[in-house]
């Protein structure tokens, strides 16, 4: 029998669906399909290798890919999709040429619930940035019966952005003050005021298996040797704050009926 719900995350990197893997990898549990879509395979000049023996830059597209690969199926999720733009280089395609690429894979797979980045990239980061724009316009198109993509048109029910609450940056110094270097420019969290958060789903039962799935991004993270885990997810951030804030995934609703009670719990809740 057919999943009854589709949920679809269209990210820029490899290892960006982190932020909401539990909430996908939940949904999957449950019986559900969920899909991430990545805008590039994570090899710009940019691009971090913490590990000289994993991969080059001439290898780096195929090894990243695979990393994502790895972490869909720790997640329990379908085989990652790669929507073929250059790493560094998203936020140069024109935006109606993505936006209608997005609305032909929304017509495909037919998600009720479709996440991405926030307006701001998390960080600023222009790539993250431009898949927002991009997802949230082919969201749009993608219910126009004007808009001629050979299939038949489709609205999904709910599209959600992702967030990190302004509260944890100032709670957590890690986060805070962490930095990276973009295009010659230094970027820190920018964060989303806790008042427009929509919504919270408790992940804490999943934390492990996150930290398993983020664990397949070799080539991004320095790794704890005690433990194998991902040092920015786990001794970078002493508890209570590690459960606090890896124990909830939030999002903020931009498209739906806003929930009747805030912050509901569930990506799914009001879908029959």
């Amino acid at each position: 029998m057919d999943p009854h719900f589709t949920l679809l995350g269209i990210f820029a990197h490899p290892d960006d669906e982190g932020v909401c893997g539990g909430s996908l990898g939940l949904a999957a549990a449950a019986g559900h399909r969920a899909y991430v879509a990545c805008a590039t395979r994570g090899d710009g000049v940019d691009a971090k290798i913490s590990d000289p023996a994993l991969a080059t830059r001439d290898t780096l597209a195929a090894v990243r890919s695979a990393e994502l690969v790895c972490a869909c199926a720790k997640l329990g999720l379908q085989p990652p999709l790669f929507l073929g733009y250059q790493d560094g280089e998203v936020d140069h395609v024109p935006l109606e040429e993505a936006a209608q690429a997005v609305a032909r894979l929304i017509r495909e797979l037919k998600p009720q619930v479709v996440i991405t980045h926030d307006p701001l990239g998390g960080y600023g980061h222009p790539d993250h940035i431009a898949v927002n724009a991009f997802t949230t316009r082919g969201f749009d198109l993608a219910g126009d019966p004007a808009l001629a993509l050979d299939l038949p048109p489709f609205t999904p029910s709910k599209l959600y952005y992702t967030a990190l609450p302004r509260s944890f940056l100032q709670a957590v110094p890690s986060f805070r003050d962490r930095r990276a270097d973009i295009r010659g420019q230094t970027l820190g969290f920018v964060g989303v005021p806790d008042e427009d958060i929509t919504t919270e789903v408790p992940v804490a039962d999943w934390m492990a298996r996150k930290l398993e799935a983020l664990s397949c991004h070799r080539t991004q993270f320095e790794f704890d040797p005690a433990t194998g885990q991902p040092k920015l997810f786990t001794t970078s951030i002493p508890e209570p704050q590690r459960t606090q804030m890896f124990g909830k995934e939030r999002f903020v609703l931009a498209r739906g009926p806003l929930p009747t009670t805030r912050p509901e719990t569930d990506l799914l809740a009001g879908l029959a």
